[in-house]
């Protein structure tokens, strides 16, 4: 189990790589669990800037780091220009692509919580996707 104070250390490491390294603005969204990547973000103070990722701050802590890794992973792979068109493939690469960052930056990751995180969420995509396949 990581310990608060180490997840959110590694938060900003995150946040700082995203702004410094792939122009991204990571912002906290009070009284949301709600979670996303924007590529078309505008901001007058840093035009240089070409995406945001919200967080909800209503998930736990670790929660909100598994999040972010997840998000990072959309950034990554829209910078990249490397986006799968089918959902469930472009949210399972944005998982796997995540980690692979979190790691390559020394990061701690609790495999047990990611994966069941991960897991829970792509469960979401499959679902809507395979209902929306059928209407």
């Amino acid at each position: 189990m990581l310990k608060k104070g180490y997840i959110k250390k590694a938060i900003r490491s995150l946040t700082n790589y995203a702004y410094n390294e792939l122009y991204v603005l990571v912002e906290f969204i009070e009284d949301s669990q709600e979670c996303s990547f924007g590529s078309d973000y505008e901001d007058d103070y840093d035009p240089e800037l070409v995406g945001d990722i919200e967080i909800g701050d209503d998930l736990k802590t670790e929660e909100q780091y598994y999040a972010l890794i997840h998000e990072i992973g959309h950034a990554i792979l829209h910078y990249e220009k490397r986006e799968p068109e089918n959902v469930v493939l472009l949210e399972t690469a944005c998982w796997i692509e995540g980690l692979k960052k979190a790691k390559e930056l020394g990061l701690e990751v609790n495999e047990y919580e990611f994966a069941k995180q991960m897991f829970h969420a792509l469960d979401l995509y499959r679902t809507a996707n395979m209902s929306d396949s059928t209407t």
